[in-house]
């Protein structure tokens, strides 16, 4: 009930400067004018003054953020050592010597002949065609649109805040500490001793006669055809939209004095389309025989005698140590912590918003066509012969002696000794950590929101009284004609 006196006391504040500001002619036609046609010319008797505002006093609820401190129940982890046996393998390294046959290689020095193509260079002068742009400034006219603002009364409605409490249940979960007995698998190595077969490679050399392929190049003069492409000039025309329009003198009535009518100028827009004509550069394709250099390999059969080294296969038995682990079960106790549901009754506080009707004044703009002349530089393309001189890259055929290496493998015996790892198992005390839940009770800061009695001063309006005064107007003239626009 206090708010909504509150908003009543606003609204007629608003009403009255309102009425008392609506316009000076329409306040002297409704207090002077004894008819609808007659003028404001002549001085009003009476004046009302300004609404009366006072400032009161009125108590609010303003809500604040308090801190307070709780004591709660937290479950943390402690850590305990404790000491458990377990089976580890150590690795016993033995050295163990056999007899290996290796490939060793040696180099050996050969000579012959090949077929090389070295690069000449010529100088050719050749002729092109290049497209050169420059400028030229032309003139057009555009419609531009400039803003102008007015002003504008709107009403919108805004959200206002208010607090409420409310009661609500909550789950909460406690935690239970339990003895659960839990079953886990080890797996235990041991050694077992197995015999399996192996495939050992001797290596056997030979003669053979090998036929290889070398490419021999050769340079030929061929003839293509390519696509060379001439810069064209065309004209073509465009549609543009132009604004063709005129300023009219029309009469329209004074708001101030309906019997007195003046002229006004306005603007009567005439879009039409025009047709203007534009240069266009555009590229036409022709046909042009041209001769170039190939250089062309062809395959010619050549014979040489290798030496190839085979591998032959054997089979042979050998006995190996693998280490094999088998599953084994053992259970040990652990504490599972569960969480227990239960019920709690809570009260919480929830801001609500009401909706509530405001007014302000607005800037509108709108925009209004122009026209405009301006400059623009257009860029245009004119065709021009040039002559470059190009490097021209031929192969030319030579025959050229060279020496090369060829490595050839011989078999030799030889004994190695390797280093080959045995586990043992051994039984070892194990000190571990192991981390037991322990309840422990803590504070802590909690934000709580409080509603707080302020005192504010706000302005209520009060009854006006009329007085005579020495103008009918609001801006102290005693005639419409000496107010302003």
């Amino acid at each position: 009930m206090q708010r909504l006196k509150w908003v009543m006391s606003a609204l007629a504040v608003a009403l009255t400067a309102t009425a008392s500001y609506a316009g000076d002619c329409g306040a002297c036609r409704s207090a002077c004018a004894p008819a609808p046609c007659s003028t404001c010319c002549a001085p009003c008797q009476t004046a009302c003054p300004a609404p009366c505002v006072q400032q009161v006093q009125r108590t609010v609820l303003v809500p604040e953020m308090v801190t307070e401190t709780r004591t709660v129940t937290v479950v943390e982890y402690q850590q305990q050592q404790q000491e458990r046996q377990v089976t580890v393998c150590k690795p016993v390294w033995e050295d163990v010597s056999r007899e290996v046959t290796v490939m060793v290689p040696h180099q050996e020095e050969r000579t012959g002949t090949r077929t090389v193509c070295k690069p000449v260079t010529r100088e050719e002068t050749r002729t092109y065609t290049v497209m050169v742009p420059h400028q030229e400034e032309r003139t057009g006219t555009r419609t531009v649109c400039k803003p102008v603002t007015r002003e504008e009364t709107r009403t919108y409605t805004v959200m206002v805040p208010h607090q409420e409490e409310r009661t609500g249940t909550r789950t909460v979960c406690d935690t239970v500490q339990e003895q659960v007995e839990q079953t886990y698998t080890v797996m235990v190595p041991h050694e077992e001793q197995r015999t399996g077969t192996r495939t050992i490679c001797e290596t056997v050399q030979e003669q053979v006669e090998q036929a290889y392929t070398v490419m021999v190049p050769a340079t030929e003069t061929r003839t293509g055809t390519r696509t060379v492409y001439d810069q064209v000039q065309e004209q073509c025309s465009r549609t543009v939209c132009v604004d063709r329009g005129s300023w009219v003198c029309e009469t329209v009535c004074d708001p101030c004095n309906p019997c007195c009518p003046r002229t006004v100028r306005k603007w009567c827009p005439n879009v039409v389309q025009e047709q203007v004509p534009y240069t266009v550069t555009k590229c036409v394709p022709r046909e042009e025989s041209f001769e170039y250099n190939v250089t062309v390999c062809h395959p010619e059969q050549r014979t040489q005698t290798i030496t190839v080294c085979k591998q032959v296969p054997r089979q042979e038995e050998y006995t190996y140590t693998v280490t094999v682990c088998a599953p084994e079960q053992r259970t040990n106790m652990v504490t599972v912590c569960k969480q227990v549901p239960r019920e709690e009754q809570y009260t919480y506080n929830v801001t609500v918003c009401k909706p509530e009707e405001r007014t302000c004044t607005v800037q509108v703009c709108e925009m209004v066509q122009e026209e405009e002349t301006y400059t623009y530089c257009e860029t245009v393309c004119k065709p021009e012969e040039r002559t470059c001189t190009v490097q021209v890259c031929e192969m030319v055929q030579e025959e050229v002696p060279y020496t090369y290496c060829e490595t050839v493998c011989k078999p030799e015996t030889r004994t190695v000794t390797e280093r080959v790892c045995k586990m043992v198992q051994e039984q070892q005390t194990v000190t571990c950590t192991v981390c037991v839940p322990v309840e422990v009770q803590r504070e802590v800061n909690v934000c709580v929101c409080r509603m707080v009695e302020k005192t504010v001063t706000c302005e209520v309006a009060c009854a006006p009284a009329c007085a005579p005064a020495p103008a009918c107007h609001s801006c102290g003239k005693p005639s419409c004609d000496d107010c302003d626009d």
